[in-house]
């Protein structure tokens, strides 16, 4: 009889284990989505050149939009240097400014961690991809 309890306890807790890990995961996913589209915003203001005001004409200086980006990326998320915190681990942050072939800039970001929680020994990988179009000519 005992042996039946102790087994249901066992099985509970290993339950709300993986319970609050996935509630952890979840967290992670959707703050790491809104920092990269945050990310990118303050990117994109800090590293605009404006070429023609008259004409509303905008540039991006990629490397300013990559430091700029993963500068405030790693601010939000509260993460050190080393790209890592509490519950995330191995992170890392790719931005890329690419052309289509009708010169339209797309900026595409790419986060992957490792979110590990209650227990430490399992992690789980997350990966965020963000890609935007940057409409270069305002009038």
């Amino acid at each position: 009889m005992w042996i039946k309890v102790l087994g249901v306890i066992l099985f509970g807790t290993i339950c709300l284990a993986f319970l609050c890990d996935l509630i952890v995961l979840d967290y992670a996913y959707s703050s790491a989505g809104r920092g990269v589209e945050h990310s990118i915003d303050a990117g994109i203001i800090k590293s605009g050149i404006v070429v023609d005001a008259q004409n509303g004409l905008v540039q991006l200086n990629k490397p300013a939009l990559q430091a700029a980006a993963k500068a405030e990326f790693i601010k939000y998320m509260g993460l050190t240097g080393d790209m890592e915190n509490n519950i995330m681990k191995n992170s890392s942050y790719e931005l890329s400014l690419v052309y289509d072939e009708n010169d339209v800039p797309w900026i595409e970001v790419k986060f992957y961690t490792h979110v590990s929680f209650t227990i430490r020994a399992v992690e789980y990988p997350v990966k965020v991809n963000r890609k935007i179009d940057f409409v270069s000519v305002y009038k």
